[in-house]
């Protein structure tokens, strides 16, 4: 988009090919979104480039005015999908690599928790996604601050199986052990993810990360090692 001379007080640009562009427009403000990310944090969802689909990740769906932008009805027609269970997961290690742990709360209410003495901060989230959905059946609504994970589930995973789990420069996937096991896990699973931001509030993943430390600092003390 070239520069302009004035600001545009309050528009919708949208560009889907492979890579997403969104600009919206507020207050003279443009705000731009690259790589199905939005300002919510939230993926755009692949299976529902529509209107409806666009501004609910916006987390917009309400607001009259993109709505007339989009060709939209003025009033929200509510989804008569019933809610799916939320279960949320977090790890990580301190140092990274280092001794790590995972954690993980699940829809009825159980806490899950785990370490181990020595891996990465990628292999704990992986883990704690998996013993997620080792631990559930049927659909599922998974919650998690780790981009590696939540972008990997829904976005790379398919082509790098098409490819035998290498990437697109040809090199192996890494912690391809990991990632096998969780593909095996979504298969015939109804499974959505959503990204949000660490330390931010939401008590899920406050919730997780608490348990991921509590269970790498129990591990260290187990060992004798002071807490890092």
């Amino acid at each position: 988009m070239n520069a302009q001379a004035q600001p545009i007080a309050y528009g919708l640009k949208i560009l889907f090919e492979d890579g997403t562009v969104l600009n919206w427009y507020r207050g003279g403000r443009r705000r731009t979104v690259h790589a199905e990310k939005n300002p919510h944090g939230r993926l755009f969802p692949h299976s529902d480039p529509t209107g409806e689909g666009i501004l609910a990740a916006m987390g917009e769906a309400s607001d009259p005015a993109l709505r007339r932008l989009l060709g939209l009805p003025a009033a929200v027609v509510p989804s008569k999908a019933p809610p799916r269970p939320v279960a949320a997961f977090d790890g990580g290690c301190r140092p990274n690599p280092g001794p790590g742990g995972w954690g993980v709360v699940l829809p009825d209410g159980r806490e899950l928790s785990g370490a181990e003495p020595q891996s990465t901060n990628n292999r704990m989230e992986l883990t704690g996604a998996i013993r997620a959905l080792e631990a559930t059946a049927g659909p599922l609504h998974l919650i998690g601050d780790s981009s590696y994970v939540v972008r990997g589930a829904s976005e790379w995973l398919a082509p790098w199986i098409r490819r035998g789990w290498t990437k697109a420069d040809g090199e192996p996937v890494v912690n391809a052990d990991l990632w096998r096991r969780l593909a095996r896990l979504l298969q015939e699973r109804d499974v959505t993810w959503q990204l949000v931001r660490g330390h931010s509030g939401n008590v899920l993943n406050e919730r997780c990360d608490r348990l991921a430390t509590e269970a790498r600092e129990k591990l260290l003390r187990g060992n004798g090692r002071r807490r890092g």
